[in-house]
């Protein structure tokens, strides 16, 4: 008897003294998270490394990042973890123009710069405030009025970027802006350390007619990208000519052997965006 009490008091010490550790383990991972939430609300590393695989290859394509400064990508944090979720273009130097379905409601919007994450610079923005075209429709199949500007605070990291041009003229040259990304098997995308550019053509309203059945008004361009050997079914960021903006991804293909997709024509509507930036001049 004096021995089984003997036992039961050692058992019992023991399950205290487990029952403490996990308590001290669940209190240092408590903190922990708590850090990590306040260093993403802070701005910066934890963002970062949530959406980004950095060292997939190595990179050597900085100059292309430099080329395209004011390409970013628009981070989501809906369920205390970051996710990528579209591209954009800087404009108007706090301003980023982006396609509206990139914006979840209730959701927090960041924004990360391409030239920075080349750079392995850790810094995001926090988009202040959205403005979506009033006509857009995210129910809708047809992605007609699919854009959207962007405010992001730049006051806590104080630095000077470069900004993407916008007007109301019509180009018959683009550019493609290619920031790379991968897909888990849970269908999650991630950004890459691996950057390209690609010389793309506007198609006729009638190739992307027949590839999505989508009918390309003059809010739109259809942009074939035959000239480039890698599946594009996942987003991929805007086309340009020279330093202007052209356009967003719209619809991006659904498959590897679909070669065109469409973009909401920025130059469309340049004086929309005046409007909602309150800005008088392009």
């Amino acid at each position: 008897m004096k021995a089984a009490c003997i036992i039961l008091t050692i058992i019992i010490c023991v399950a205290i003294m487990a029952v403490c550790v996990m308590v001290k383990f669940a209190t240092d991972i408590t903190v922990d998270e708590k850090k990590r939430e306040l260093q993403s609300l802070g701005g910066v590393n934890q963002v970062a490394k949530s959406i980004v695989v950095i060292a997939l290859k190595d990179n050597q394509s900085i100059p292309i990042a430099e080329r395209f400064p004011y390409v970013a990508a628009i981070a989501r944090n809906s369920s205390n973890s970051w996710s990528f979720a579209c591209f954009a273009s800087v404009i108007l130097v706090k301003w980023v123009v982006t396609s509206a379905h990139c914006r979840k409601k209730g959701a927090t919007h960041r924004v990360l710069l391409l030239n920075d994450f080349a750079r392995n610079i850790s810094r995001t923005f926090p988009i202040l405030y959205w403005r979506i075209h009033e006509k857009f429709n995210i129910n809708t199949t047809v992605p007609m009025y699919d854009i959207a500007v962007a405010k992001f605070n730049m006051e806590a990291t104080p630095m000077t970027i470069k900004p993407s041009t916008f007007d109301d003229r019509l180009v018959e040259d683009c550019e493609a802006s290619i920031w790379k990304t991968v897909s888990t098997m849970d269908r999650k995308i991630y950004l890459i350390n691996d950057f390209d550019k690609l010389h793309v053509q506007i198609a006729s309203p009638g190739r992307c007619y027949e590839s999505y059945g989508i009918q390309a008004d003059e809010s739109m361009i259809c942009i074939d990208l035959s000239g480039y050997d890698d599946c594009f079914v996942h987003e991929f960021g805007p086309i340009y000519n020279k330093d202007k903006v052209v356009g967003i991804l719209a619809a991006k293909p659904k498959d590897c052997e679909v070669k065109f997709a469409v973009f909401t024509n920025v130059s469309y509507y340049a004086t929309w965006i005046l409007k909602l930036t309150h800005t008088t001049a392009y």
